[in-house]
């Protein structure tokens, strides 16, 4: 009996394993298809727009079908995307913009 049960935690502890690694690697393909998602949202609407394609999270939000949250760590990760404050009349920042900036779009320099 005793050795059926080390067997057995054996097995637990090595399912326990796999099962964290493929959910880890679970958490990163989601990461990544967030990622790509907003990097091709962004440089469709940078080609296809009359403006700089310059939109905000709450537009992104609504056109991706994410969180808040997901969008600014996708949009903060990505090498092609960059992001912009909107300025008020007063100088202040009041809204944050993200852009897609690869190299295949001609863009203009910020400021």
């Amino acid at each position: 009996m005793k050795d059926v049960l080390e067997v057995v935690a054996n097995l637990a502890a090595i399912l326990t394993g796999i099962i964290a690694v493929l959910a880890y690697f679970h958490f990163i393909w989601g990461e990544r298809t967030r990622r790509l998602a907003l990097e091709h949202h962004l440089r469709q609407e940078a080609l296809n727009s009359q403006d700089e394609g310059r939109r905000t999270a709450i537009h992104l939000m609504a056109y991706l079908s994410m969180t808040e949250a997901e969008v600014l760590r996708a949009g903060f990760q990505s090498k092609l995307v960059c992001s912009e404050p909107g300025v008020d009349d007063q100088g202040r920042a009041h809204r944050l913009y993200f852009r897609y900036n690869g190299a295949d779009v001609q863009r203009h320099p910020p400021f």
